[in-house]
């Protein structure tokens, strides 16, 4: 998507910025070290979680850790994207994926997205006790469980009904308490602790609801 119409053969249609923002690459780290994104631009995809390939045009778990550009209004659609217009906020700063990307020869796009992506240890120093957090995180929360404690809890198996809405409720806790405690923007915890349980469940059919007898998981097809 271009603010300028200089890209071959672009119709200006925003597609490609409303199915989301750019995966990061180490060839973008100026723009966040210079202020063109800040980390509340960013969310974290963690190892496991399903999320959408460009390239293949399909949902399929992550083998590493990614950082994109957030997406706005609730959806996936680039937070630098403006609809109104159709037109890309930071267009003269965009990052490697947009350059190279163009919708009548996504070669390009294929060659260089999986090469050279960053994650979180490349934006915070070594030590940094959000680091130790992430990883606390990572431990009692890990994505790549999900689809398979989500099939065991549709069939009824209580342990990992269980699993899941301790997962839920730690990752709800450890938000607040990063916020609240640690005076962090709540919008830099899906950089800093990937997205929220509830929105991974979300992605395995899993929706989550509150009630006066705690959490309870609603199943989609049953």
């Amino acid at each position: 998507m271009t603010n300028t119409g200089d890209t071959k053969g672009c119709t200006m249609c925003g597609t490609c910025c409303i199915k989301g923002g750019a995966t990061l690459h180490s060839e973008d780290l100026p723009l966040i070290r210079e202020g063109v994104f800040d980390l509340t631009d960013l969310v974290t995809l963690r190892k496991g979680e399903m999320a959408h390939d460009p390239v293949q045009g399909i949902l399929v778990p992550l083998e590493e850790e990614i950082i994109k550009l957030r997406g706005r209004d609730r959806s996936w659609t680039c937070t630098f994207y403006e609809p109104e217009s159709r037109a890309c906020t930071i267009y003269d700063n965009r990052p490697a994926e947009c350059r190279v990307l163009d919708c009548n020869d996504t070669a390009p796009l294929a060659e260089m997205y999986d090469v050279d992506r960053i994650n979180r240890a490349d934006l915070l120093p070594e030590g940094h006790p959000l680091l130790e957090l992430a990883a606390e995180h990572e431990e009692k929360c890990p994505p790549r469980e999900l689809t398979r404690l989500g099939s065991a809890a549709k069939a009824d198996d209580v342990d990992a009904y269980r699993a899941l809405i301790e997962m839920v409720t730690y990752d709800r806790e450890i938000r607040r308490l990063a916020t609240e405690r640690g005076n962090l923007p709540e919008e830099s915890l899906d950089f800093f602790l990937g997205r929220s349980m509830e929105a991974l469940l979300a992605t395995v059919g899993i929706r989550v609801r509150s009630g006066a007898q705690g959490l309870k998981l609603v199943f989609r097809g049953k």
